[in-house]
């Protein structure tokens, strides 16, 4: 459960994910940065199944994953945090998707992938339990949601919102969307609060042409927790 927006500036972008999930599920450890058949990624880790939501190589790629719409099924599935570690090690967009296109996701829940390189439109890799589909242009379906209670309704709140935003887009609109209540704390607001679960983490990723900085506050944006930021120099 997550809402994922994003921004291209000159030599490069930046990201930004809220993470909501249930209020029992153990806390995710902060940006790492890590290395996997020759190439360094940063990215936070899922302490409870492992893999990850957010990451960015030091090609400058980056990958953001929501879960998809429920399944109604039975069957157990591995982790969708570990597909993006058969995935982070590509060098561009294109080389990501090829890989995506190519590899069994039948072991995976459904889920959307959005992977972003400066200089290139984000691109969007979807997956709905029984088919695959790859978006080369999918800036205008940002922001992007997942939702457990209501997905559609949540989605069409936040795209709302979202489209209330006033002018060009920069930086602290997209904090402020992030940091939003809306109307006020639920199920539907950005920065998420039901009974159950809640935003239980905020990544803002900045990618230049000579590094990447991770961002990340374990905590909704409302509690205004202390964050760390974690640099990654890029391959030049």
């Amino acid at each position: 459960m997550c809402t994922v927006s994003w921004l291209h500036n000159d030599g490069g972008y930046e990201l930004f994910c809220t993470r909501d999930e249930k209020r029992t599920r153990r806390i995710a450890r902060g940006p790492e940065i890590t290395t996997q058949d020759g190439i360094r990624f940063l990215a936070p880790q899922d302490t409870e199944a492992g893999g990850t939501w957010i990451a960015v190589n030091d090609y400058g790629v980056s990958f953001c994953l929501l879960n998809g719409k429920r399944e109604m099924t039975s069957r157990s599935y591995v982790s969708r945090g570990i597909v993006l570690r058969e995935l982070l090690t590509g060098g561009s967009i294109s080389e990501a998707c090829e890989r995506a296109w190519n590899i069994d996701l039948s072991r995976y829940a459904p889920f959307t992938l959005l992977i972003l390189e400066a200089g290139q439109h984000a691109s969007a890799v979807e997956w709905n339990g029984l088919d695959k589909a790859i978006f080369p242009y999918a800036d205008a379906f940002m922001p992007l949601t997942s939702s457990s209670v209501d997905p559609d309704g949540v989605h069409r709140r936040r795209h709302e919102e979202f489209q209330a935003l006033p002018g060009s887009l920069n930086s602290t609109m997209l904090l402020n969307f992030h940091h939003s209540h809306g109307a006020g704390p639920d199920a539907y607001s950005t920065c998420m609060h039901r009974a159950d679960a809640e935003t239980v983490s905020f990544s803002w990723l900045k990618v230049t042409h000579s590094d990447a900085r991770f961002f990340y506050s374990p905590a909704a944006p409302c509690r205004r927790l202390p964050g760390e930021t974690r640099t990654l120099a890029l391959l030049q």
